[in-house]
């Protein structure tokens, strides 16, 4: 499994645990969210740079982009999944919680070090185009039949059962499955950078 996978999972993990903790404590976990956030570019930029001058693996401008939107989303994508766990919670701005805070905290860390990553470049060459635009179409194909789905669940479901469903969580379901999208479409992209990174290694070894 490629490391930037496993980050993806991890940061996943790290936005469940935030909200968990954020409920249990009743304390802002999101500032907590978005230093991790800001440390792992920051180590990841070093790794990058130590590759730059030892192996030139180095991921390029382009992928570094996605590897860091990735990170970033799978950790605001599992706090949005722990928050939506719990229905009966109004997660609105003051309403006894601060999931909404911290969910606007990491999105303001997210947007604020992706400037700084993407101050790198963004130049792209015939590999980068088909890796982006491969996963960009799985991506748009997952979204489409997550909405599809979700609409016919709406239109199926018991009426006793859409009395628990407000439009305010539906509308965040929908969210939840647009955030998804992007998370496939990072995950597509990432192991084709993998492969391509696997087999330009194999081909070297072999000349």
């Amino acid at each position: 499994m490629p490391q930037s996978i496993t980050a993806m999972f991890g940061a996943f993990i790290v936005g469940i645990s935030l909200a968990l903790s954020s409920l249990l404590l009743d304390f802002p976990t999101g500032w907590v969210g978005a230093l991790a956030l800001a440390g792992w570019a920051a180590l990841a930029w070093r790794r990058w740079a130590r590759l730059e001058r030892t192996t030139g693996l180095e991921p390029g401008a382009p992928e570094r982009n996605v590897r860091f939107y990735a990170v970033g989303t799978a950790l605001l994508f599992g706090h949005m999944v722990a928050t939506l766990a719990y229905p009966d919670i109004d997660i609105h701005v003051g309403n006894g919680n601060y999931l909404a805070i911290d969910s606007w905290t990491m999105i303001a860390a997210m947007i604020a070090v992706g400037f700084a990553v993407s101050r790198a470049g963004d130049i792209r060459d015939e590999r980068d185009r088909m890796i982006i635009a491969h996963g960009t179409k799985v991506g748009f194909l997952s979204l489409i039949a997550g909405l599809v789905v979700f609409s016919f669940a709406l239109g199926f479901v018991p009426a006793i059962e859409r009395e628990y469903l407000s439009l305010f969580m539906a509308g965040n379901i929908q969210i939840a499955i647009v955030v998804a999208s992007l998370l496939i479409k990072y995950a597509v992209q990432l192991v084709e950078y993998a492969r391509d990174t696997n087999a330009n290694t194999v081909i070297g070894d072999d000349e």
